[in-house]
């Protein structure tokens, strides 16, 4: 049985990990560049020879109300949409949870539902907003039969504001996501980036709306 010291350590090593590998420079090829919003996604290979996915975007919203969104993890269906279900199954720490999630279909239908169950820590690299982690087992954590298990590597997604506005934010999404399944790589080449892509677009719906309630 993993004691909840044990999890924050695996959270805490995943977050260093994470942001470490999102902010390297090397050996990142693009995959795909939105012409419009300057969006683009990026691969490389992790250290297990699997291919890992970065996406950047620019965020018309305050950086404190796009992480707001994103840490209340139990709400977070309600706008991001490439997730059918998300909740926090043991809260560790102020800063570490467990959460189980469950995907929408990925990549224009190519891919079928994943679910995962995922350790994952708040914190600030700096100013730099950081939520990171990866997935680990837990024993009473739900599963369905008809829903393949995924494994997330260690993954984060950062929230940068920006020098010139503060209704701007830079938003990072680093994913290192082993589908398993049967699942050929040509599909998940393209699966891929269109999931980051999908979910940017979600927080982008989110920002839209915010600024109608008058938040920002």
């Amino acid at each position: 049985m993993t004691t909840d010291a044990e999890y924050i350590k695996v959270a805490e090593e995943a977050w260093e990990e994470s942001v470490e590998i999102a902010k390297s420079v090397d050996g990142w090829k693009e995959e795909k560049k939105d012409k419009k919003t300057g969006d683009v996604v990026e691969s490389r290979k992790n250290s297990k020879g699997r291919k890992i996915y970065r996406c950047k975007a620019k965020i018309d919203m305050p950086p404190k109300l796009l992480i707001d969104a994103m840490g209340d993890t139990d709400h977070v269906t309600e706008w991001n949409k490439t997730l059918t279900e998300a909740r926090v199954l043991k809260t560790l720490n102020d800063n570490c949870a467990i959460s189980y999630q469950v995907t929408s279909d990925g990549g224009g239908g190519m891919v079928s539902a994943r679910d995962f169950v995922y350790v994952s820590k708040k914190g600030y690299e700096g100013e730099i907003f950081v939520m990171g982690g990866k997935s680990v087992e837990m024993k009473d954590a739900p599963s369905s039969s008809k829903i393949v298990r995924a494994v997330n590597g260690p993954g984060c997604q950062m929230v940068t504001p920006s020098a010139e506005d503060k209704n701007i934010c830079e938003f990072l999404w680093l994913m290192d996501c082993d589908y398993k399944g049967w699942m050929p790589q040509s599909v998940l080449d393209i699966a891929m980036p269109i999931a980051q892509t999908q979910f940017i677009d979600c927080v982008r719906k989110l920002a839209e709306k915010l600024k109608e309630e008058g938040k920002f």
